[in-house]
């Protein structure tokens, strides 16, 4: 089981970065919102959320776009919680 890991993601903009921390957002042990990743397109990732709509968060590049696609499905998957601050168009995520 590992511990801790902390990952910062450059997102396009102010904007996207305030989004995404938003689909994020835990209950509990659940995330409150999102439901999964239907796809990773180029820099883009888009979130499915519980209420069957999609989103779409745009990342500073592609290895962005890929790191938080493995970083949300390794949390669903492990069923581990996502912590995230912002610091402008960075969001820095914390899993644990």
């Amino acid at each position: 089981m590992r511990g801790l890991i902390v990952e910062k993601f450059e997102c396009y903009d102010k904007y996207e970065a305030e989004k995404l921390a938003g689909f994020l957002t835990m209950d509990k042990d659940t995330f409150a919102f999102l439901q999964g990743i239907a796809v990773v397109f180029q820099n883009e990732v888009v979130l499915m959320l519980k209420d069957k709509s999609s989103h779409s968060v745009m990342l500073r590049d592609n290895g962005s776009a890929l790191r938080l696609n493995k970083a949300i499905k390794e949390s669903l998957r492990d069923r581990k919680r996502i912590s995230s601050n912002l610091n402008d168009s960075t969001i820095e995520i914390t899993i644990s």
